[in-house]
């Protein structure tokens, strides 16, 4: 290629013209920057409460109810990208020459799994069986923002810490005899803290950075980072049906904080869940969004990840969970949680409990208070897991 350059027709030097006062220039500055988002704030709003004319909920039975929500499960599907159903997907291929023990307990084994999500996809999951003869129920374990599998097994030095803790989720799980996969999701990695987000090369760009990073190409690429993550935790429930001691038809999740936005969205999309348990996060989405909010907002936080395009427009949390409905589902709620409002928890609950209770399934929906903070501590939440699978 033969480039021609050119001259530049205005050397650099003093300006043209007297400067524009910037005092003046900031104040308009301002009113566009005030305006746009006073128009924006507006408009979610008016999204937020028109959401309800999108669906075409049935409840005159079970099986109209199911039909009428399907196509919004295929609007959630398509939001967050990568979904492909449990019968469409390739064969679970687990790296067997990467799988390890851990360590053994006279009640459990607990393994590290390596498996391929999609092809030139993999992740990693903590697995944990009893020892007991089966067939035992599945439970999903799922990890929050920054986590990993050990964490939220607890296998790690901070498993039973004051707050934001699971509080040994996974071996609570076992040893009341549930087989036990937790999949990862990634934020980062270059340090051996127990949640991370950086990455090595990054280091200054804060806690958020490598979520916000795989976020930006997952959306370039067509997707979203929490679909990809949803694709690996439902590979999870592959995982989990898999295994001969498993009973496929008694599979739950529990899942705190992050965790606990998966147990809310993979139950929508993967109709295997029989139950599950949404430890903080489950709140109303358009105020833990954009504010006023008594925590910090997603708006004014560093994380990109929470914000989809159909979110507002189609799935508040209560929607959501009428994509559960008719099967299984409660909120655990701490009464002292900073991040997730519990008094907005609270407020949104009944909307989704009008699912269940418009077909007289009121049994299948729970709220579970406790006076902690951003924990899964409480013993209700496995009898109700208990009592939902073998119901």
């Amino acid at each position: 290629m033969n480039t021609s350059f050119h001259d530049i027709e205005q050397p650099e030097g003093a300006p043209l013209a007297t400067p524009a006062d910037m005092a003046d220039v900031d104040a308009h500055r301002q009113r566009v920057y005030e305006s746009y988002e006073h128009f924006l704030r507006q408009r979610l709003a008016e999204l937020d409460r028109d959401k309800e004319r999108l669906w075409q909920r049935d409840y005159s039975s079970i099986e109209a109810y199911q039909r009428s929500v399907e196509p919004m499960r295929k609007r959630l599907a398509a939001m967050l990208g990568w979904w492909i159903e449990p019968q469409n997907r390739p064969p679970l291929q687990t790296r067997e020459d990467q799988t390890e023990i851990l360590f053994k307990e006279k009640d459990f084994i607990a393994y590290r799994v390596c498996f391929e999500v999609l092809p030139g996809l993999e992740s990693y999951a903590v697995e944990l069986a009893p020892c007991s003869p089966g067939p035992h129920p599945g439970l999903l374990a799922q990890h929050g923002y920054g986590g990993c599998p050990e964490l939220v097994c607890g296998l790690t030095a901070q498993a039973n810490a004051k707050d934001y803790s699971y509080r040994s989720l996974g071996i609570r799980a076992v040893r009341r005899g549930y087989h036990v996969i937790a999949v990862h999701h990634p934020s980062g990695y270059g340090a051996t803290d127990e949640t991370i987000g950086s990455l090595p090369q990054f280091k200054n760009y804060g806690r958020t950075y490598g979520k916000n990073r795989l976020h930006r190409l997952a959306i370039m690429a067509g997707g979203t980072l929490f679909g990809m993550d949803m694709m690996t935790s439902s590979r999870g429930v592959d995982l989990l049906v898999s295994r001969a001691g498993v009973d496929r038809n008694r599979i739950g999740m529990y899942g705190l904080s992050q965790g606990g936005m998966s147990a809310l969205y993979l139950p929508a999309l993967d109709t295997r869940i029989k139950a599950s348990v949404c430890a903080a996060y489950f709140n109303s989405r358009l105020v833990k969004l954009i504010g006023p909010h008594r925590a910090t907002s997603f708006l004014d936080s560093p994380e990109e990840d929470k914000f989809f395009a159909d979110v507002v427009r189609c799935f508040a949390d209560a929607d959501l969970v009428s994509l559960i409905c008719p099967r299984s589902f409660a909120v655990e709620a701490g009464e002292h949680d900073t991040s997730v409002d519990f008094e907005k928890s609270e407020d949104e609950f009944p909307r989704a409990a009008g699912h269940y209770r418009k077909l007289g399934l009121e049994k299948r929906i729970e709220f579970i208070a406790h006076h902690q903070g951003h924990v899964s501590a409480t013993r209700r939440a496995f009898e109700f897991l208990q009592e939902q699978l073998t119901a």
